[in-house]
């Protein structure tokens, strides 16, 4: 560790700086080192010698690569992007390093799959040692930073928060008596960590574990929690603790003991190798905190921004949610069930086809007023106009046939002769009966809702399908698809309120007059059908208008109204699974 530094010769002016190449191969061998397969690193700064690229960019890399320095700014100091869109891309991350002399570059690792939130932490926690490594370029006659650095990167290496908590003490611990010899054999260091102001032994210097009711760890936890009242540095005889802190609270203890008193240089070390080592420490471990002690950790924190000083945004946050949670649970609201509506006519009529045949022709459309009595269709009667002649035929020769029997007075063959006769008359008159079912006629005045038949000329229909449906004009009535969910709650008299599709900005009230007991499925979504009056004077509206109607069944709070369908849902899982 005590070997001297060594600077390489100087590059030339276009040529990235050696001592920033040297930090750049070394952090990448780091992190290959800590488990990440980094495949390379490039930097951006503001001076050609600040300035490598990777070493051997695709043209995909090279791009991602120039995108992500344009995104890294000051309020955005890290971004993310990937090589290409396939399954194995490659993560380019860029993040912002001070450079020496209060520059700032931009620093790119590309990192192979598979890639998860470990992998970028590590990255990100790993930049205080390239930070450090930067510093030292210019500084390289520091043998102290250069100590240092060789330190993080031995505690950045390490698997978890307590494996390099020991690292580092072990190593702090061997740096400074290899620094300072009159220090001797005598120097200990411990590591305190602090939970609700109270030191918990973590980790000590050649020491795996120690119990915590040991003389040396009470020894070492006296001073420590002077440190942690006091919120500064504690002398006491041999012991020397400094607390760590974090947003102006302790957060660790390190505790230093020596036969001999610390020489100010060793205390220096202590702190530059703390400041650096704590923050990596701490949001390592807090990493690896479980979600309860991560929830607990933050109820904490919330509960003393409340009733600490200061936080006033907090505070009136919390107001304004008691203020809400108030509203939600104390104030009632009107309880409404919300339902699909349709517009029909008061009264409607379908005309079907009458028998099997082809549209020939269609004589109106959907939103038509028609008379009773008025030809909305007609089939294709061609068939039918052949049958009447064949018919009519055979009855002119089933009468001759007759004459000649009459005539030769031949009984058999005037019977066979007039029944045949009969029969063609009985085809012939339905063979008519079947041509004037190929009209089709409006059976009473209205409009025509559905049957829009003018585009399919020459489709066959089969007896029965429905072709048009015409509603009178004597007034409309409201038709709501209830939610099967809902329909316990809906009653007759009940009233609300519905807005059309076509007129949204107006609201009409209604008041239900019969639920059926018939489900059907519209849109996916089970229910039944509710029909409703008008109240006041009815709206000059269209069959078929839809919209959507909310039918007032009470009053509720909030928190009711809107975790009804869960509890409701959760019941009936509860009901199937257990009950």
């Amino acid at each position: 560790m005590n070997a001297p530094l060594t600077h390489a010769p100087e590059a030339a002016p276009d040529a990235p700086d050696a001592d920033l190449v040297q930090a750049l191969d070394t952090w990448q061998q780091r992190l290959n080192g800590a488990g990440l397969a980094c495949r390379g690193v490039a930097f951006h700064g503001p001076e050609p010698r600040w300035c490598r690229a990777f070493a051997d960019p695709s043209r995909t890399l090279a791009e991602t690569w120039s995108t992500l320095r344009k995104r890294v700014v000051a309020d955005n100091p890290v971004a993310l992007g990937k090589t290409d869109n396939g399954a194995n891309a490659d993560l380019l991350l860029a993040t912002r390093v001070p450079l020496p002399g209060g520059q700032t570059g931009v620093v790119g690792a590309c990192l192979a799959p598979p890639h998860h939130e470990r992998s970028i932490q590590q990255v990100l926690l790993a930049l205080g040692w390239l930070q450090l490594a930067l510093s030292a370029a210019s500084l390289a006659h520091n043998q102290r930073a250069a100590q240092l650095l060789e330190l993080m990167g031995y505690v950045s290496a390490q698997e978890g928060a307590r494996a390099g908590a020991q690292e580092w003490v072990n190593r702090t611990a061997a740096f400074l008596r290899q620094a300072a010899p009159e220090i001797g054999t005598g120097l200990s260091l411990t590591l305190f960590e602090v939970r609700r102001d109270t030191p918990h032994w973590w980790v000590a210097a050649d020491t795996t574990w120690a119990e915590r009711a040991a003389p040396a760890v009470q020894q070492a936890a006296e001073p420590a929690t002077r440190a942690i009242v006091e919120t500064q540095e504690v002398r006491e005889g041999p012991w020397w603790a400094l607390p760590l802190l974090d947003d102006g609270e302790p957060v660790a203890v390190l505790v230093a003991r020596s036969d001999t008193p610390l020489p100010p240089p060793a205390l220096d070390l202590l702190r530059a190798s703390a400041g650096l080592a704590e923050p990596l420490l701490r949001h390592w471990r807090e990493s690896r905190r479980s979600l309860p002690r991560h929830v607990w950790q933050s109820l904490r924190d919330v509960g003393r921004k409340l009733s600490g000083p200061g936080h006033l945004t907090w505070k009136a946050g919390a107001a304004l949610a008691v203020l809400a949670a108030v509203g939600l649970l104390a104030w009632p609201l009107p309880d409404r069930v919300t339902a699909d509506t349709v517009i029909e006519g008061r009264t409607r009529q379908v005309v079907t086809a009458p028998q099997e045949g082809f549209i020939a022709e269609v004589l109106v459309r959907p939103g038509e007023r028609v008379t009773r009595g008025q030809l909305l269709a007609r089939l294709d009667d061609r068939d039918i106009q052949l049958e009447k002649q064949r018919f009519a035929s055979e009855a002119e020769q089933a009468a001759g046939r007759l004459r000649q029997a009459m005539a030769e007075r031949d009984a058999p063959a005037m019977a066979l002769a007039a029944t045949e006769l009969q029969s063609a008359q009985a085809q012939g008159a339905l063979a008519e009966a079947r041509l004037q079912r190929t009209l089709l006629l409006a059976p009473l005045d209205g409009l025509v809702v559905t049957g829009d038949w003018a585009q399919q000329l020459g489709s066959p229909v089969e007896p029965g399908k429905e072709l048009f449906e015409i509603a009178a004009g004597d007034g409309y009535r409201v038709v709501l698809h209830v939610p099967d969910a809902q329909i316990a709650r809906v009653l007759v008299g009940q009233r609300g309120e519905l807005r059309l599709t076509g007129r949204p900005q107006e609201a009409y009230a209604f008041e239900l007059t019969r639920l059926t007991a018939t489900a059907s499925v519209q849109d996916g979504v089970n229910g039944f059908r509710v029909e409703a009056a008008w109240l006041g004077d009815t709206p000059a509206l269209s069959p078929g208008m839809q919209g959507v109607g909310k039918i007032e069944v009470g009053r509720a709070n909030l928190l009711t109204q809107w975790t009804r369908p869960t509890l409701d849902w959760l019941r009936l899982q509860l009901w199937r699974w257990i009950g």
